[in-house]
């Protein structure tokens, strides 16, 4: 196997690991549910933003197994229906996020929310930044799938912190955990890459860039800054709370 089949392959394992642990975290608050007939009644838009993403993560190897297949063609016609996909997970994730922000301001509000809401926005605004650069960048190859990468693991982390309150039970650990476990996607890839040649800058700064933006609104939550941020994300969620 050649040098280039082997980055592709990896390429395609790392968005599989994507997909699989995002389907698994949903898995148990979200398709279970359904499944079982358990799941509340809810509005339209939260079925939009759960299967919204639902579809990101099963286009992710799609589009990886496209290119690898050198079905280069379908694989930009599937990028171009991308762009609609992505701004209606960036929609609807706004709506729940904002609604959660404004009920956990209320007496009794949620404290999980009050702690983590502001960073659980933090991996919204992550998957659209890297998002944005990666359409920037698509006629360039290897920063358009590296960004790429980069957006969907920002936008797991309501995913990851699904899976951490299965193993270590919910609480603020499990969210901050969670938050930041998709990150080892990245640093997977960069010792995939580091054992072949070396890392792609794109990694260099975009992992950083992750990271410091997670932690850094979670440890500003509590303070001034956080609380005029929660205030906003709650503003927005009275003036979407109808579709919700």
């Amino acid at each position: 196997m050649n040098d280039s089949r082997t980055v592709r392959m990896s390429y395609l394992w790392l968005c599989l690991s994507a997909s699989v642990i995002t389907f698994v975290g949903f898995s148990f608050t979200y398709f279970r549910p359904m499944i079982t007939g358990e799941y509340p009644e809810v509005s339209p838009a939260v079925h939009i933003h759960g299967w919204s993403f639902f579809l990101w993560y099963l286009l992710l190897p799609v589009q990886a197994g496209l290119v690898k297949s050198k079905r280069v063609g379908l694989h930009r016609t599937l990028g171009y229906s991308s762009l609609g996909l992505a701004a209606v997970m960036i929609a609807t994730g706004m709506i729940v996020i904002g609604v959660q922000m404004d009920l956990a301001q209320q007496p009794g509000g949620s404290p999980f929310w009050q702690a983590l809401g502001p960073g659980i926005f933090s991996t919204l605004v992550l998957f659209g930044a890297f998002y944005a650069l990666a359409i920037r960048y698509r006629r360039k190859r290897e920063l358009h799938k590296r960004l790429m990468l980069l957006a969907s693991t920002g936008g797991m982390g309501a995913a990851g912190f699904r899976i951490m309150a299965e193993i270590i039970g919910p609480g603020f650990t499990a969210g901050v955990a969670g938050i930041l476990l998709p990150n080892l996607i990245i640093v997977a890839a960069m010792v995939l890459e580091a054992r072949r040649d070396r890392i792609h800058k794109v990694y260099l700064w975009g992992l950083p860039i992750s990271v410091a933006t997670q932690i850094g609104v979670i440890l500003v939550t509590p303070t001034r800054v956080g609380g005029v941020l929660a205030d906003v994300l709650a503003w927005i969620g009275r003036g979407v709370g109808p579709l919700y």
